[in-house]
């Protein structure tokens, strides 16, 4: 069991039997649902883990951190801390996949809501290329970028493209289960809910 007080628990993958819990304790913990034990515990985030989620596909986790980060994790061993997302000016408190499964939702007590989307790259990055104040470092899934090279690997970057202010903290969010449109609800800590639609450049 985790050393303290658990927080809601991600949705379990049925045909995976796996299912993770984020504690206060700043652990992120992946179990399997079938015989009740703990497969991994991910360590890294420096303040409590509010919240977490898996990807549409399940092969990544993401937690969100009172250290003011989102990190996404493989979903399998190694269990690897592929990226952290940075960009909140406060504790995260939760985050949400779209189910499209092309955006990352993240709410904190800086009352805003983010909006994220992973962008793959041409390339590895340059030297002493600047870190961006909102997203997070270039990185590589270990992923060939072909089949006839073997040094070059894909990389990516997650990159903030929408911000929702809210006059007050904001607490929960959760993505629309429609396919098409990106819509979220998050909830404040005065009570209101919220329900926004991510509308980009060329949507109607």
């Amino acid at each position: 069991a985790h050393h303290s007080v658990l927080v809601p628990v991600a949705d379990p993958l049925e045909e995976a039997e796996r299912a993770i819990t984020a504690s206060l304790d700043g652990t992120v913990r992946v179990w399997n649902t079938k015989w009740g034990n703990c497969v991994a515990t991910l360590k890294g985030h420096s303040g409590a883990v509010n919240g977490c989620c898996y990807n549409k596909d399940g092969s990544r986790m993401y937690s969100a951190s009172s250290d003011g980060t989102v990190r996404e994790w493989m979903s399998d061993a190694p269990f690897k801390c592929m990226a952290i997302i940075i960009g909140h000016y406060g504790a995260v408190h939760n985050v949400a996949i779209a189910t499209s499964g092309r955006h990352l939702f993240s709410v904190a007590e800086d009352c805003t809501l983010r909006a994220w989307l992973k962008v793959k790259l041409e390339g590895p990055p340059a030297p002493n290329t600047p870190v961006s104040r909102a997203g997070s470092r270039p990185f590589t899934t270990g992923v060939r970028a072909s089949a006839n090279s073997e040094t070059d690997l894909e990389w990516f970057q997650w990159q903030q493209i929408a911000i929702f202010a809210s006059p007050f903290p904001l607490r929960c969010v959760g993505g629309s289960p429609g396919e098409e449109d990106e819509e979220v609800a998050c909830g404040a800590a005065n009570g209101a809910v919220f329900l926004l639609r991510l509308m980009l450049p060329g949507d109607t």
